[in-house]
Protein backbone atom coordinates (compact mmCIF):
# COMPACT_ATOMS: atom_id res chain seq x y z
CA UNK A 1 0.00 0.00 0.00
CA UNK A 2 1.42 3.07 -1.03
CA UNK A 3 2.45 5.53 1.95
CA UNK A 4 0.14 9.18 1.64
CA UNK A 5 3.05 11.97 1.42
CA UNK A 6 3.04 14.22 4.45
CA UNK A 7 1.04 16.93 4.11
CA UNK A 8 1.96 20.70 3.72
CA UNK A 9 0.47 23.45 5.59
CA UNK A 10 -0.05 26.90 4.21
CA UNK A 11 1.23 29.62 6.58
CA UNK A 12 -0.88 33.09 6.82
CA UNK A 13 0.56 35.19 3.81
CA UNK A 14 3.52 37.39 4.93
CA UNK A 15 4.52 40.92 4.61
CA UNK A 16 7.78 39.80 3.12
CA UNK A 17 6.48 37.53 0.44
CA UNK A 18 3.22 38.73 0.13
CA UNK A 19 1.71 35.39 -0.83
CA UNK A 20 0.83 32.42 1.36
CA UNK A 21 3.85 29.87 1.91
CA UNK A 22 3.59 25.96 2.51
CA UNK A 23 5.80 23.92 4.37
CA UNK A 24 6.23 20.39 5.85
CA UNK A 25 4.75 20.61 9.18
CA UNK A 26 6.94 17.31 10.56
CA UNK A 27 9.99 19.20 9.01
CA UNK A 28 9.31 22.00 11.13
CA UNK A 29 8.11 20.49 13.87
CA UNK A 30 11.66 17.98 14.21
CA UNK A 31 13.57 21.54 13.56
CA UNK A 32 12.44 23.11 16.18
CA UNK A 33 12.59 19.91 18.95
CA UNK A 34 16.60 20.14 17.90
CA UNK A 35 16.65 23.56 18.91
CA UNK A 36 14.73 23.17 22.17
CA UNK A 37 16.70 19.55 22.96
CA UNK A 38 19.99 21.69 22.43
CA UNK A 39 18.56 24.79 23.93
CA UNK A 40 16.07 24.18 26.66
CA UNK A 41 12.66 25.63 26.60
CA UNK A 42 13.23 28.83 28.33
CA UNK A 43 16.57 30.08 26.45
CA UNK A 44 14.77 29.53 23.07
CA UNK A 45 13.49 32.92 21.54
CA UNK A 46 11.01 32.71 18.83
CA UNK A 47 13.61 34.36 16.29
CA UNK A 48 15.70 31.52 16.71
CA UNK A 49 12.82 28.94 16.09
CA UNK A 50 11.96 30.98 13.16
CA UNK A 51 15.60 30.89 12.03
CA UNK A 52 16.15 26.91 12.04
CA UNK A 53 12.60 26.72 10.92
CA UNK A 54 12.98 29.26 8.21
CA UNK A 55 9.41 30.04 8.81
CA UNK A 56 7.89 33.50 10.13
CA UNK A 57 7.09 34.34 12.85
CA UNK A 58 3.20 34.19 11.87
CA UNK A 59 3.57 31.42 10.05
CA UNK A 60 4.57 29.37 13.49
CA UNK A 61 1.91 31.58 15.88
CA UNK A 62 -0.91 30.30 13.09
CA UNK A 63 0.22 26.60 13.29
CA UNK A 64 1.49 26.20 16.40
CA UNK A 65 -0.58 28.91 18.50
CA UNK A 66 2.39 30.02 20.45
CA UNK A 67 6.10 28.86 21.22
CA UNK A 68 4.40 26.11 23.92
CA UNK A 69 2.03 24.91 21.82
CA UNK A 70 5.31 24.43 19.29
CA UNK A 71 6.99 22.86 22.48
CA UNK A 72 4.69 20.45 22.82
CA UNK A 73 4.17 19.53 19.48
CA UNK A 74 7.89 18.86 19.09
CA UNK A 75 8.03 17.10 22.45
CA UNK A 76 5.45 14.33 21.15
CA UNK A 77 6.99 13.85 17.73
CA UNK A 78 10.23 13.22 19.91
CA UNK A 79 8.06 10.89 22.16
CA UNK A 80 6.21 8.86 19.37
CA UNK A 81 9.58 8.21 17.66
CA UNK A 82 11.59 6.79 21.27
CA UNK A 83 9.28 4.62 22.50
CA UNK A 84 8.65 2.94 18.96
CA UNK A 85 12.35 2.62 18.72
CA UNK A 86 12.61 1.08 22.42
CA UNK A 87 9.71 -1.29 21.63
CA UNK A 88 11.13 -2.83 18.45
CA UNK A 89 14.42 -3.58 20.64
CA UNK A 90 12.00 -4.93 23.05
CA UNK A 91 10.77 -7.05 20.78
CA UNK A 92 13.41 -7.85 18.23
CA UNK A 93 13.05 -11.70 18.23
CA UNK A 94 16.37 -12.11 20.60
CA UNK A 95 15.81 -13.86 24.03
CA UNK A 96 13.81 -11.72 26.60
CA UNK A 97 16.37 -11.56 28.68
CA UNK A 98 19.33 -10.47 25.51
CA UNK A 99 16.48 -8.19 24.17
CA UNK A 100 16.11 -6.22 27.45
CA UNK A 101 19.94 -6.32 27.78
CA UNK A 102 20.77 -4.92 24.62
CA UNK A 103 18.19 -1.99 24.71
CA UNK A 104 19.82 -0.77 28.15
CA UNK A 105 23.32 -1.09 26.71
CA UNK A 106 21.69 1.19 23.66
CA UNK A 107 20.79 3.73 26.47
CA UNK A 108 24.68 3.20 27.64
CA UNK A 109 26.11 4.07 23.89
CA UNK A 110 23.06 7.43 23.20
CA UNK A 111 23.42 8.60 26.44
CA UNK A 112 27.32 9.02 26.38
CA UNK A 113 27.92 10.74 22.89
CA UNK A 114 24.50 12.90 22.93
CA UNK A 115 25.27 15.67 21.09
CA UNK A 116 27.05 18.26 23.18
CA UNK A 117 25.78 16.61 25.99
CA UNK A 118 22.09 18.10 25.19
CA UNK A 119 20.71 14.81 27.49
CA UNK A 120 17.25 13.33 26.25
CA UNK A 121 14.53 15.40 25.20
CA UNK A 122 11.76 13.95 27.19
CA UNK A 123 14.35 13.96 30.72
CA UNK A 124 15.37 17.23 29.76
CA UNK A 125 11.29 18.89 29.49
CA UNK A 126 10.55 16.65 32.86
CA UNK A 127 13.37 18.02 35.02
CA UNK A 128 13.09 22.10 33.54
CA UNK A 129 9.15 22.22 32.99
CA UNK A 130 7.98 20.58 35.80
CA UNK A 131 6.25 20.53 38.46
CA UNK A 132 5.07 24.03 36.99
CA UNK A 133 3.84 23.42 33.50
CA UNK A 134 0.36 21.81 33.79
CA UNK A 135 -0.02 21.60 30.26
CA UNK A 136 3.17 19.97 29.01
CA UNK A 137 2.49 17.77 32.27
CA UNK A 138 -0.14 14.96 30.47
CA UNK A 139 2.67 14.59 27.95
CA UNK A 140 5.57 13.92 29.56
CA UNK A 141 3.85 11.66 32.24
CA UNK A 142 2.12 9.56 28.88
CA UNK A 143 5.44 8.76 27.91
CA UNK A 144 6.95 7.61 30.33
CA UNK A 145 3.99 5.11 31.20
CA UNK A 146 4.24 3.87 27.40
CA UNK A 147 7.93 3.75 28.32
CA UNK A 148 7.37 1.63 31.44
CA UNK A 149 4.44 -0.23 30.24
CA UNK A 150 6.90 -1.86 27.37
CA UNK A 151 9.54 -2.45 29.69
CA UNK A 152 6.66 -4.45 31.85
CA UNK A 153 6.07 -6.32 28.97
CA UNK A 154 9.32 -7.08 28.06
CA UNK A 155 9.92 -8.28 32.01
CA UNK A 156 6.69 -11.12 31.56
CA UNK A 157 8.13 -12.09 28.57
CA UNK A 158 11.30 -12.87 30.37
CA UNK A 159 9.65 -14.38 33.23
CA UNK A 160 7.62 -16.63 30.87
CA UNK A 161 10.37 -18.09 29.28
CA UNK A 162 12.26 -19.20 32.60
CA UNK A 163 14.88 -16.01 32.27
CA UNK A 164 13.50 -13.46 34.76
CA UNK A 165 12.71 -14.58 38.68
CA UNK A 166 9.14 -15.20 38.60
CA UNK A 167 8.42 -13.69 41.98
CA UNK A 168 9.44 -10.57 40.77
CA UNK A 169 6.57 -7.78 40.75
CA UNK A 170 6.95 -6.36 36.88
CA UNK A 171 5.44 -2.99 37.51
CA UNK A 172 7.75 -2.31 40.59
CA UNK A 173 10.86 -4.02 38.08
CA UNK A 174 9.58 -1.68 35.15
CA UNK A 175 9.97 1.74 37.56
CA UNK A 176 12.73 0.15 38.39
CA UNK A 177 14.25 -0.03 35.18
CA UNK A 178 12.79 3.33 33.94
CA UNK A 179 14.88 4.63 36.74
CA UNK A 180 18.20 3.23 35.06
CA UNK A 181 17.30 4.69 32.16
CA UNK A 182 16.48 7.92 33.19
CA UNK A 183 19.52 7.89 34.92
CA UNK A 184 21.65 7.18 32.06
CA UNK A 185 20.16 10.34 30.75
CA UNK A 186 21.35 12.61 33.46
CA UNK A 187 24.90 10.77 33.94
CA UNK A 188 25.75 11.14 29.92
CA UNK A 189 24.85 15.19 30.13
CA UNK A 190 28.31 15.11 32.16
CA UNK A 191 31.29 13.31 32.30
CA UNK A 192 30.53 9.52 32.21
CA UNK A 193 31.52 7.40 29.45
CA UNK A 194 29.85 4.17 28.21
CA UNK A 195 32.62 2.06 30.38
CA UNK A 196 31.08 3.70 32.92
CA UNK A 197 27.68 3.02 32.25
CA UNK A 198 28.25 -0.75 31.29
CA UNK A 199 28.61 -2.00 34.56
CA UNK A 200 24.99 -1.04 35.57
CA UNK A 201 23.19 -2.63 33.16
CA UNK A 202 25.22 -6.25 34.07
CA UNK A 203 24.05 -5.09 38.03
CA UNK A 204 20.83 -4.58 36.62
CA UNK A 205 20.07 -7.78 34.55
CA UNK A 206 21.53 -10.14 37.66
CA UNK A 207 18.80 -8.12 39.80
CA UNK A 208 16.24 -10.07 37.72
CA UNK A 209 17.64 -13.38 37.82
Amino acid sequence: MKRASTPTIPSPASSERGRPREFDIDHVTRAAGRVFWEQGYHATSIETLCKSTGLFRASLYGVFGDKHGLLIAAFDQYAEGAVARLRQRLEDGASPHEALRQALLHYTKVSARLSGRHGCFITNAAVELLPADEALRPHIETTLRRIATYLAAAVIRGQQAGEFNAALDEQAVSTFLLCVIQGFRVLGKVSFEERDLVPVVEMTMRALI
